[in-house]
């Protein structure tokens, strides 16, 4: 009889066994799948629809503005004046200095670094 009981646990204790190990890896199988779309996909498709909605707004405000007033920042130097500005390397200059201004200015906006 003590056979039978033992033989009884065992065939339930496996059984349970097998359930409870195939919950456990059904479960990790879907965390690891949700994290991985978590942590790809999500972001991407994110990104994508973020940037279809920003190129949607810049249409329509580009379409708004139509071509009245073409505003270019640049600026054209022929001549002796060319020259110089090539010489001195000025355009170089003024990017280091902006990009030096632009890295103070982030830098004072993070609260734990003093300058």
């Amino acid at each position: 009889m003590p056979a039978v009981i033992a033989a009884l646990a065992q065939l339930i204790g496996s059984a349970f066994g097998k359930i409870f190990s195939d919950k456990v890896i059904s479960w990790v199988a879907w965390k690891a799948l949700l994290v991985l779309m978590c942590f790809t996909l999500l972001p991407l498709m994110l990104n994508n629809f973020l940037y279809d909605i920003i190129e949607i707004v810049m249409n329509f405000a580009s379409g708004q503005a139509g071509g009245a007033s073409s505003l270019n920042g640049a600026m054209n130097f022929s001549g002796f004046g060319g020259w110089l500005i090539e010489m001195f390397r000025l355009p170089e200059c003024l990017s280091v200095l902006i990009s030096a201004l632009v890295l103070r200015i982030a830098l004072s906006m993070v609260p734990f670094v003093r300058l």
